[in-house]
Order: C-alpha cells, then sequence, then structure tokens
C-alpha cells in the first residue's frame, strides 16, 4: 500500500492538535472507545431481512508485525524495529448489518460518503436522525488506543450494486515528538498525518482505499482477523500494537470492593457495553429500531451476564418507554409546559425510578457483588449513606450520564447503607418545539445539540438568540416526582400498620460461576429471618423460620389463626417491589414483565389439622405458574403450624407470602 503524507498548511489540522481534539479526562479510554465504537455501529445500521439487530463485535487479537509492516509503504523498517521482537495485540471493533464504506472512492467526488466521513475527513456535523456530535470528533479516541495507527476494513454494495472489499490504514501521531513514524520529508513541516492505500492515478500522489481482496486478506490474516463473506455488510476497525495495561485504569472508587473487570481490557469492555448501552443491548424491546447484539471477542453478551444493576436499568428503560403502570418500579410522567406543541403529561418523556436492596443486587455473601456506585464508576459522595443514582438517556439508547450529586440529584434523600436509589430518565424524543430552529425541530434534536461530541452532558442551549431551560425544567420535574413518591409512600406505610403479611422472603445465595459467564443456575432466592406479620380481629400469619432444601427450595414454616366465621382462606405468592406487591397475573401481563411468574409453590402442608380443613384448590397463571392455594376451613376455630415450599426462578426478585381470609371478617 502506498503511503500519503498530509502537508502542514492553512487551517489545516496537526496530529498534535487532533489528538487534543477530544481529550476527555473524566472517561477511562476503554469506556470513551465503547460509547464511540457503538454508537457509530447503531447509526449505521440498515434494514437487512431476518435481522432486527445490529451486530457489534469489540475484543483483542494478535498481531504478526513482519506480515502486517510490509504492506506499509515507507514505515515497514520502522514497525519491525520497534515492535517485531515482541509480541504485540491490537483490538478491533467489527460490526455487521451495517451500511460501511460507502460512496465515491475518491471522496472528491463524494465528500458526504462514508469514506470521508470516518477515514479521511473530521469535524463534519452529523445530519443522521437520533445520532449525535460530529463526524470525526469522537474517531479520534481511535488515534489514542495504540501508536495512532488505524485500520479500516469494510464490505458493502458499491454503486454498480455489486460487492465490494475496501481497505485503507490511517496514522495520527504527535508531529512534535522526537521520535516519528511517518517519514520526514526535507524543507517540509511535519504534519503527523499519514494514510495508506492505491493511488488515484500512476501521477497522482493522493491515496484511496484498496479494494484488491487478496491483499486485503493478506493484510487481515496479519492482525488474526478474517474478511466478510457472501452477502454480509459491515465493518472492522483494528487498532494494532495497544499497550493493554496502558488502557487499563485501578479506580480507587470503592477500594475495598471486587472489581475483576480492571484485570483484563476483555472483561472491563464487556462491562462497559454494559454500563453505556444497558438500554439496548439484548432488548428485543427496544422501540427506536435495532437492538444491540452485542458480542465480546466472538462471544455475545447475553441478559444472563448482565450485572444486576445493569439488568435492572434495561428495565426501567422499557417501563419508562412503555408508560404503562408497573408495580415493580415507579414511573412517572414529566411535562413541561410552553416549549412543546402540546401539552401532553408525558410530552417531555418518563423517569423510572425504585429502591433496591442490597439482596436484590446480588451484594451480600457470599457474591459479594459490586455496588450500583462501583459498576459505573462513580463516587458516593455521602460516605455512610448513598447518594441517588440518576441516569439519562435518549433515542440511540446509551446512556449520556450517571449522576450522583449536582443539580440531577438536588434535593433528594439519602437513603440508608443498605439500599440505593436507583432512576433512569427516557425523553419523548418526537415532541415538537413550539419555535422550532431550522436543525432543532423536536425534543431529541435539542438534547443532541446540548451534547458535547463525546455525548456526556446534557446542558441548555440558545435558539433564535433566546435561552431555554428545557432540561433544567425537565430536572426539577424528575426530582419534584421521586420526592413525592417516596414521601407519600411513607405516609401510606404509616397507616397501613400490620396490612402487610410475611415479606421478603428473598433469594437463596448460591456462589458464582465465574465472572461474566451465565451462571450455571439461575434459580436462586433467599433472604434473612422475616419479622411476625400478625393480623387482626382473630385472624393472624407469622413466619417462624426458613430453610433451604437439598433441592434448592425454601421451606417457610408457619403459624395460622383463623376465626370460626372464616370460610375460605388463600395463600398466595407475590413478587415484592417498591410500587406495591406484584401478583402473578400482573407480572405475565404484556403491558409489564410478561415473563413467567418466577415463585411456584411446589408444597403445602398442615400437621395435625384432622377435621379442620375441607378441600384445597391448586391456583395457576396464564403459564401454567401455581401461585397461590385456596382452602375451605370448617366452622371452628383454628390455630395451627403449617409448612409452604416453592422455588423462585429469578435472583433479581424477592418474594413475598399473603394470606387472605375469606367469610364475615375479611384481613389481607
Amino acid at each position: 500500500m502506498q503511503i500519503e503524507i498530509a502537508e502542514f498548511g492553512k487551517m489545516s489540522q496537526s496530529g498534535n492538535s487532533l489528538l487534543k481534539l477530544i481529550q476527555n479526562n473524566d472517561l477511562p479510554i476503554l469506556d470513551l472507545l465503547v460509547r464511540e465504537a457503538v454508537q457509530n455501529s447503531l447509526d449505521a445500521g440498515i434494514c437487512v431481512e431476518g435481522h432486527d439487530s445490529v451486530y457489534v463485535d469489540i475484543g483483542i487479537k494478535d498481531v504478526n508485525v513482519p506480515n502486517f509492516a510490509k504492506h506499509l509503504d515507507g514505515i515497514t523498517d520502522r514497525l519491525n524495529e520497534k515492535f517485531g521482537v515482541s509480541p504485540q495485540k491490537a483490538i478491533y471493533i467489527e460490526d455487521a448489518n451495517t451500511t460501511g464504506l460507502t460512496g465515491s472512492l475518491d471522496f472528491k467526488h463524494s465528500p458526504n460518503g462514508n469514506i470521508f466521513k470516518l477515514i479521511y475527513g473530521i469535524s463534519m456535523a452529523q445530519e443522521t436522525p437520533g445520532a449525535g456530535g460530529s463526524w470525526g470528533l469522537g474517531k479520534t479516541v481511535y488515534f489514542r488506543l495504540g501508536i495512532g495507527l488505524v485500520v479500516y476494513y469494510s464490505h458493502i454494495l458499491n454503486d454498480d450494486g455489486q460487492y465490494e472489499h475496501r481497505l485503507a490504514v490511517t496514522l495520527v501521531e504527535n508531529e512534535k515528538l522526537p521520535e516519528t513514524i511517518i517519514p520526514k520529508s526535507a524543507g517540509k513541516v511535519p504534519s503527523g498525518i499519514a494514510w495508506w492505500g492505491q493511488r488515484v492515478a500512476p501521477v497522482s500522489y493522493d491515496t484511496i482505499p484498496i479494494t484488491d481482496e487478496a491483499m486485503i486478506r493478506d493484510i487481515l490474516q496479519s492482525l488474526s482477523m478474517k474478511p466478510f463473506e457472501g452477502k454480509r455488510l459491515g465493518t472492522k476497525i483494528i487498532i494494532p500494537f495497544i499497550d493493554e495495561q496502558q488502557l487499563l485504569i485501578k479506580h480507587e472508587i470503592n477500594p475495598d470492593e471486587n472489581k475483576p473487570w480492571e484485570s483484563n481490557a476483555v472483561d472491563y469492555i464487556r462491562v462497559a457495553m454494559q454500563r453505556w448501552y444497558a438500554p439496548r443491548l439484548a432488548n428485543e424491546k427496544y422501540t427506536y429500531g435495532k437492538y444491540l447484539d452485542g458480542h465480546i471477542n466472538g462471544e455475545r453478551l447475553e441478559k444472563d451476564d448482565f450485572l444486576p444493576l445493569f439488568l435492572e436499568l434495561q428495565m426501567m428503560y422499557n417501563a419508562a418507554v412503555i408508560g404503562s403502570k408497573s408495580k415493580r418500579y415507579f414511573v412517572n410522567d414529566i411535562q413541561i409546559r410552553n416549549y412543546f406543541e402540546n401539552n401532553t403529561i408525558n410530552n417531555a418523556g418518563r423517569v423510572a425510578y425504585k429502591k433496591f436492596t442490597k439482596n436484590e443486587l446480588d451484594m451480600l455473601a457470599p457474591l459479594n457483588g459490586p455496588s450500583p456506585f462501583t459498576c459505573v464508576n462513580e463516587k458516593n459522595p455521602l460516605g455512610e449513606q448513598n447518594a441517588p443514582l440518576m441516569a439519562y438517556a435518549r433515542r440511540p439508547g446509551m446512556i449520556v450520564n450517571y449522576e450522583t450529586d449536582g443539580e440531577w440529584c438536588k434535593g433528594l434523600s439519602a437513603t440508608e447503607e443498605h439500599e440505593y436509589l436507583v432512576a433512569i430518565f427516557v425523553p419523548n424524543s418526537i415532541t415538537k418545539l413550539v419555535n422550532p430552529d431550522n436543525d432543532v425541530l423536536d425534543l431529541e434534536a435539542y438534547l443532541r445539540k446540548s451534547e458535547m461530541a463525546d455525548h456526556t452532558s446534557w446542558t441548555d442551549i440558545i435558539i433564535k438568540s433566546k435561552p431555554l431551560d428545557i432540561v433544567e425544567k425537565i430536572r426539577s420535574q424528575i426530582l419534584r416526582k421521586i420526592k413525592g413518591s417516596y414521601e407519600n409512600k411513607e405516609e401510606v406505610k404509616e397507616k397501613q400498620g400490620m396490612n402487610k403479611l410475611a415479606r421478603n422472603v428473598g433469594k437463596m445465595l448460591l456462589p458464582p460461576t465465574g465472572f461474566g459467564r451465565r451462571a450455571s443456575s439461575r434459580n436462586r432466592a433467599g433472604g434473612t429471618k422475616l419479622p411476625t406479620d400478625i393480623g387482626s380481629r382473630g385472624n393472624s400469619f407469622a413466619i417462624v423460620s426458613q430453610k433451604y432444601l437439598d433441592t434448592g427450595a425454601l421451606e417457610v414454616h408457619f403459624q395460622l389463626k383463623l376465626a370460626k366465621n372464616v370460610a375460605v382462606f388463600t395463600i398466595e405468592l407475590f413478587i415484592a417491589s417498591e410500587g406495591g406487591k406484584i401478583s402473578a397475573t400482573d407480572w405475565e401481563s404484556a403491558d409489564s414483565v410478561g415473563t413467567p411468574f418466577p415463585a411456584v409453590i411446589t408444597g403445602i402442608f398442615f400437621p395435625n389439622t384432622v377435621g379442620l380443613f375441607g378441600r384445597s384448590a391448586a391456583q395457576k397463571s396464564d403459564n401454567k405458574v401455581l401461585h397461590a392455594v385456596r382452602i375451605e376451613k370448617n366452622d371452628v376455630p383454628v390455630e395451627c403450624s403449617g409448612n409452604l415450599i416453592f422455588t423462585c426462578t429469578d435472583p433479581h426478585v424477592q418474594v413475598e407470602i399473603s394470606m387472605k381470609p375469606e367469610g364475615s371478617v375479611d384481613n389481607g
């Protein structure tokens, strides 16, 4: 491949300036990579029959230095001298079902083509609906991962309707360093930027991507990569000569917590993809286009692989988008007046939130999972108590930021050491502005324009010489809703007194089978000894003890007292949530979780009760899950003990047991 060295001239960029262009010092380099690379791939998603997702794979491969270097005219010897004697690695980003490096090979004939935007251009305004930032600014993160060398390969349908392989190489380095890789030319100021490809014409110095399939296969093989085959369209970006340890950052946030993903880059990327794309990753309910089919080193990231916090964030995101009443989370509409064409109650979007216990987040022994703050690399500014954790995301499904203090959390009460308040806001993207600008017509465009090139925050902007405060009003509404919900909930709790029965059976704790892998069993349930819960007017139901059986089921021993005039009583399982108990019917509803109810009764026994009880009837959900038992009682007062055995198939729920008597006395 021939070399083309950029000339340094008027209004031109240099390698040094490009490397500083998006120097985000708040996020680790691997987080920046995941955010930028995955977003680019999702923005480039196309309609492919049989695929409702965008395939993205990020991983690390070996580099055969001599075989790779021989293709790069002008720097072959330099690469061999510097890297040829030691093993070298490359980080790659591969996507499929995407547009690829389309447009004329010579970008001068197609200045808006993807070839120019990704390889040769910088700082072009992003025009794709729902995308964000500027073409080229975010991609400078690629040049900071290794030595500045980036290989771009793509398999596309060209303008003639033919499948075509394309490959080009770019190098961006600090030209001011004493030892550079790009050859220096006598009498010319070094620019620090070079490209490799094929000459546009024999007499031209300009290069374009190569299309020679044999050469492309040889280059990819030297980087342990394979070309796309058949009709599979996509792009591979390969960054050789990385130093894996330099890419890893040992966070001092909660240093006593276990953070296994900080030991190698692959595990870090696995968590980073969940951290920033939890709303869209493996989420077939994602409504704004194709969902993200994420892979790490070729291995698909399934929901079973998620850390509990990120699985909850995805379900909260879905609840906020759908907007239907949720019994698992609080979901509130956010309305802003005077700025939008309509004043519907959710014209600005919805916020979903919940207080999670350590048990729900797998933080208790023996799992000892990380806290929400550690999962998102944020400090807890409140020390012994826990600050709220706020997240917000717009249409592309990338979480813009996590906040633990400042304007997004102002006025929210801290939670105690054993629980965490987590919230996510999802805007109503299609809401039209009353006074739009040429390129800011709706809320999605407003928020997109408010983001910096690295998409790390929302700030209010000026439209038609008028400063707006839409983001500020959204924050204010969110805080008011959350504060109101929990204040009202505490008042209700005081009034309810002893009405709630036998709550929080919880999760049985099983040891993990290895970080980042699917557990050998997801059948976990458990908890601590339950408080006694006494009913009123002669009826009561109290948990005495609980134990785990060899089968993994939980056996609960209880005391039951029923008045003479109680004719029938029902013992039923519910799932506990911040919004109240979730019944099997509500859980399995398409507007709620939509999966089979996770708690299953396998047995109920009443020793020494001959003559007290009559017939019993099993109550099953639509998915044939036995969740309740209805039992007839004779016309006598009853005071006895019993045993209930059940299993729980969801590791992230807490089970609640309720006894409801029927007759002239009603006590739930």
